[in-house]
C-alpha cells in the first residue's frame, strides 16, 4: 500500500489538456460505473465529514473521497482517497485529494464550456477568482488551442487586475473589468462562477443572451435561470433532483448521455443552456487512477 502526497502528484507536472481529456474519459464510463450518492455527516462548529464512493468496472479500480472541514484547522478542508484494487479488494494506496479536487474541478467546467458553448463564442466571464475560479482560468486559457476570446472579469479585491498581468504575454485572450455583475454577464457568451456565497440572483434572468451558457461551479445566485434556460444539463441526477425549481426545468439531461450519444447538447445558436456539475467521484477515482499509473510508471 502506497501514500501518495500533493507533492508527488505535482511532480508529475500533469496537464491542462490531461485533466480535461480525464474528465471526458470518465464520463464516457459514468452509466457503467457504480455511483452513490455521497453520505454528509454534520456536526456542531460546522464541522462535516463527506463520504463519496465509487466502482469504475471498466478500469478494475474502487475508491472512497472523504472531504473533512473543521474551521479551527488550516486549511478548514482536506480531503483523501482511499484507492482500491476491484479485484481483490487490496488498498492500493491513501492519497492527497486537495490538487486532484482542484483540478478536476477547474477540468469539468472547461469541458462543459468546449461541449455545450456555441462553438462561434466569443467572450466569456468569470465570476469568483479565488482558488477554483483562478484553476478554472489557468486550465481554461491553457487550452484554447488559440482560439481568440475576450474574457470579462469581475474586480473584486484586485484579483482581476492580478491576473490581467499574469497572462499579459497571452496573444490569443483580451481581458474586460467590470465593476458590476449586471455589466458582466449582458451580452456574454459564457459565464463561468466560483463564487461560494450569494445572496441573491446576479442579476435578471433577461441579461442572459440568447444561445449563451452558464456553468455554475457553485449552484448559488441563477435560480431564475432554472425558471426560463431552455435546457439544464448535470453530471449527476440525484445531485440535481432536489433543487427547487428541478420539476419546473424546461429540460434535463445528464452530461454523460450527450458524450454517449443517448441525447442531443445543443441544438442550436439560439438555446441558453445550464451546466450543473456539482461533483462526483468518478472524476476523483478515475484522476487517481492515473496517477498512481504514471506514480508507478517511475519506479
Amino acid at each position: 500500500m502506497r501514500i501518495i502526497s500533493e507533492s508527488d502528484i505535482k511532480g508529475l507536472n500533469i496537464s491542462s489538456e490531461d485533466c480535461v481529456r480525464w474528465v471526458d474519459a470518465a464520463l464516457r464510463i459514468k452509466r457503467k460505473s457504480l455511483l452513490p450518492p455521497k453520505t454528509s455527516i454534520h456536526q456542531d462548529g460546522h464541522k462535516f465529514f463527506n463520504v463519496m464512493p465509487c466502482v469504475i468496472p471498466d478500469k478494475n479500480i474502487a475508491g472512497v473521497k472523504v472531504v473533512t472541514r473543521y474551521p479551527e484547522r488550516e486549511p478548514s478542508l482536506k480531503s483523501h482517497i482511499l484507492f482500491y484494487d476491484n479485484s481483490d479488494g487490496n488498498l492500493k494506496a491513501v492519497i492527497d485529494a486537495d490538487f486532484i479536487t482542484t483540478q478536476r474541478t477547474a477540468a469539468v467546467a472547461v469541458h462543459s464550456v468546449g461541449l455545450l458553448a456555441k462553438k462561434d463564442y466569443r467572450s466569456i466571464a468569470f465570476i469568483g477568482l479565488g482558488t477554483i475560479g483562478q484553476a478554472t482560468l489557468k486550465m481554461y486559457i491553457e487550452t484554447l488551442n488559440g482560439k481568440m476570446v475576450q474574457i470579462r472579469l469581475f474586480n473584486y479585491k484586485n484579483r482581476a487586475e492580478n491576473i490581467v498581468s499574469m497572462y499579459k504575454s497571452v496573444k490569443n485572450v483580451s481581458f474586460s473589468l467590470f465593476d458590476s455583475y449586471e455589466k458582466m454577464i449582458d451580452g456574454c457568451d459564457v459565464i463561468v462562477s466560483a463564487v461560494t456565497f450569494a445572496e441573491q440572483d446576479f442579476c435578471d434572468a433577461s441579461l442572459y443572451k440568447k444561445g449563451c451558457l452558464l456553468v455554475p461551479i457553485h449552484t448559488l445566485g441563477f435560480q431564475q435561470c432554472d425558471l426560463t434556460f431552455d435546457k439544464i444539463f448535470g453530471d449527476d441526477y440525484e445531485h440535481i433532483e432536489n433543487f427547487k425549481y428541478f420539476n419546473r426545468f424546461k429540460s434535463f439531461n445528464e452530461v454523460s448521455d450527450v458524450l454517449i450519444g443517448k441525447c442531443p447538447g445543443r441544438d442550436n445558436n439560439e438555446q441558453r443552456i445550464i451546466a450543473y456539475n456539482i461533483g462526483i467521484a468518478l472524476h476523483d477515482i478515475f484522476f487517481a487512477s492515473e496517477i498512481y499509473s504514471r506514480l508507478s510508471n517511475q519506479v
